[in-house]
């Protein structure tokens, strides 16, 4: 095999092991624009019913295409952005929403299955927040209607056709695709349901049909490969159809787990801002709380959502900030236009204290008998844990198995480090966890960096579980680290303020900013692959923190 092959070969081997990874993780924590018609009656939604009798898929097919149609954004000087859209009631289309990077879109065109060219339209309502657009089309006595599923869910492995225009080339006429339903999942930002597939869909352009037999939409594709129902995009259009315009703030938001950093436990923090757009020119920053928006707490996604549907397109909207100084938190107001930018500076309208940081504690396990009682012991159906020779020693005999261990006598704390030496075997991982809570449904909440040996290589990974749901951190990255695998390898991960810094070997491979996560407690990550049984062992471990409460119980060897 030549080098580039191997190369290939290796980061072929990666790319599926930072994917793995992520599985593992998710499973564990189970401007011409058009303008809005502001004073235009909405056509009442009218559709044909369903077939009363299940249909060939190519009877589905025949019914679904003259009512499907291509929808083509216009961004400035970017290409256009094309969707698929269904005629849903008269005159009007309804889509999924295109990303907006600087600006709205300039202009919509549509082409329906039966013709050659696309014709101007008009955009009634579009909503980042939702991930939705109406449009209407100049001729709509020509274009036939859809029926929507306003009141039915697909069961897990019953048949459905998702219908659409082919990425390849969206001017070419919309393919089906048979697939299976595989439920339901909610989404936790914006607190909805969305439905599954067992396929992918790189294949369609975003908006696609999912379809049953009887002939209904029942949902439209979104751009993370999951469907909306359709009774829930149907109860969003009737509001944008109503002349909103865009519904866009040019921000990206979070929930968070610091109220320690922000002084409160609701609000959203900003992880960005659009340049140009409304909130990067009403001087909102990454690293803000987002507390209020038009006078309204908000703690979720969908609440600003919500808020916006209220609006629209050049409205003006107070918002109140939380940034967090030095020694104190800083209480801002500014104003936000609604789909356009405006020239603002925010006004601090008062500061707080920010609470006074304890007294550190420190921690040592060197795993003699004292420590007995600190870590998890004995067997489960995934391996063992036991102290033994001087060391803890964890062996995992069921393949892809993985499990978090956390010491029973430490408290959760703010800043803390926790450091390790510890032997990883190939062809497992090992990482290190800081805090770490239990979500009311029992999710978690976590950061961690892994480190895993495989193939003979060492790669790392650093991730962040916010309520069960994971983002990439540090994508896999090879290290500069070669040690054979009967060789303790020293970890250290620490959280300090929002900075979360990853070393092993004593280099530092990550050096990250990240301020959803305020306190909780230190924890072992510890998984197999396929190649079992492995025993991991750990030489020592050290911890450091400042207890969450404040109180101080001084320090502690074991």
């Amino acid at each position: 095999m030549t080098r580039t092959s191997q190369q290939t070969t290796r980061a072929r081997r990666f790319a599926a092991l930072s994917t793995r990874l992520l599985l593992l993780l998710a499973l564990l924590v189970t401007a011409c624009r058009s303008l809005p018609f502001r004073n235009q009656l909405t056509p009442t939604p009218t559709a044909p019913r369903a077939s009363e009798q299940p249909l060939s898929w190519a009877d589905v097919e025949e019914r679904l295409r003259p009512a499907t149609v291509l929808v083509e954004f216009a961004r400035g000087d970017q290409p256009p952005f094309p969707v698929t859209g269904v005629a849903y009631a008269p005159g009007l289309v309804l889509t999924v929403a295109p990303p907006i990077a600087d600006q709205p879109p300039t202009q919509v065109r549509v082409r329906a299955p039966d013709q050659n060219e696309s014709e101007p339209a008009e955009l009634l309502g579009l909503s980042t927040c939702d991930g939705l657009a109406v449009v209407r089309v100049a001729s709509p006595r020509n274009l036939p209607l859809a029926p929507l599923a306003t009141n039915k869910t697909p069961d897990i492995g019953e048949d459905v056709l998702v219908f659409g225009y082919p990425a390849s080339d969206p001017t070419k006429p919309p393919i089906s695709l048979p697939a299976a339903a595989t439920g339901t999942a909610t989404d936790p930002d914006r607190e909805r349901d969305e439905l599954g597939v067992n396929i992918a869909l790189d294949d369609l352009i975003f908006g696609a049909l999912m379809a049953d037999r009887y002939g209904a939409v029942l949902g439209l594709a979104l751009p993370d490969g999951r469907f909306l129902p359709a009774a829930t995009a149907l109860q969003i259009a009737q509001t944008l159809a109503e002349g909103r315009g865009v519904l866009w703030l040019g921000i990206q938001l979070s929930i968070h787990r610091n109220a320690e950093r922000f002084g409160t436990a609701t609000g959203l923090v900003v992880r960005g801002v659009n340049p140009g757009g409304p909130a990067a020119t009403a001087g909102i920053e990454p690293g803000m709380l987002l507390a209020r928006l038009d006078d309204t707490e908000v703690s979720s996604g969908s609440h600003v959502c919500g808020i916006l549907r209220q609006h629209r397109q050049g409205d003006e909207l107070t918002v109140e900030l939380r940034q967090p100084r030095a020694a104190e938190i800083a209480i801002l107001t500014t104003t936000i236009r609604v789909g356009e930018p405006s020239q603002r500076t925010p006004t601090v309208i008062r500061v707080e204290p920010r609470p006074a940081e304890g007294q550190r504690l420190t921690y040592r396990w060197t795993f003699d008998e004292s420590t007995q009682n600190d870590w998890p012991l004995g067997r489960s159906d995934l391996g063992s844990g036991e102290i033994a020779d001087g060391a803890y020693a964890v062996t995992l005999t069921r393949p892809q198995a993985f499990g978090i261990l956390e010491p029973r006598t430490v408290p959760p704390g703010t800043d803390q480090r926790v450091r390790t030496r510890v032997t990883i075997p190939d062809e497992t991982g090992v990482g290190l966890l800081v805090r770490s809570t239990l979500e009311p449904d029992q999710s978690r909440s976590f950061y961690t960096c892994i480190v895993v040996r495989s193939g003979g290589q060492l790669v790392a990974l650093c991730s962040l579980i916010l309520a069960g749901e994971p983002l990439v951190l540090l994508p896999v990255t090879p290290l500069a680290v070669s040690l054979p695998p009967d060789e303790p390898l020293e970890l250290d991960l620490a959280a300090q303020g929002s900075t979360l810094t990853f070393r092993v070997a004593s280099q530092t491979v990550a050096d990250l900013e990240d301020p959803l996560l305020g306190s909780g407690t230190i924890g072992l990550w510890v998984e197999s692959f396929d190649t079992v049984p492995v025993t991991i062992r750990f030489d020592e471990v050290e911890a450091e923190l400042v207890p969450a409460s404040g109180k101080t119980r001084g320090q502690i060897t074991r």
